[in-house]
């Protein structure tokens, strides 16, 4: 079981100050796409040993923004929301270590060359 985290209120602040901007998805503290380096480092000190967790909510937020975002494509998004919650995990399908088909994400939104085989009735 994870020990209790004492969070300061430094830590508060800094969490507060690097939220969402919708609908663009960039951060409010530094401008860049969401989440950033040091909210993707808040999120992951903060749920420290429930990263289950933090991938559903990226993969919930990542269908969020593929709505609210039409100018990016769905693979740089799958790469701004949920590669970095990948933790030693490797594709069900194919095996690869860069990225992991997560319940709930488009297969479009992730480039799985076993998955588009699958939907297109190739056989490997």
């Amino acid at each position: 079981m994870a020990e209790p985290v004492l969070y300061t209120e430094r830590f508060y602040r800094a969490a507060e100050r690097h939220r969402v901007c919708r609908p663009d998805w960039t951060c409010a503290e530094c401008g860049c796409r969401w989440p950033c380096l040091t909210a993707r480092l808040l999120i992951r000190h903060r749920m420290r040993g429930f990263y289950d967790l933090v991938r559903a909510a990226t993969a919930g937020q990542l269908r969020v923004a593929d709505t609210e975002i039409g100018r990016h494509s769905g693979h740089k998004l799958y790469r701004q929301f949920t590669v970095w919650t990948h933790r030693n995990l490797v594709c069900g399908v194919c095996g690869s270590d860069r990225h992991v088909a997560l319940p709930g994400v488009p297969p479009r939104l992730y480039r799985c060359d076993g998955i588009r085989a699958l939907m297109a009735g190739e056989t490997s």
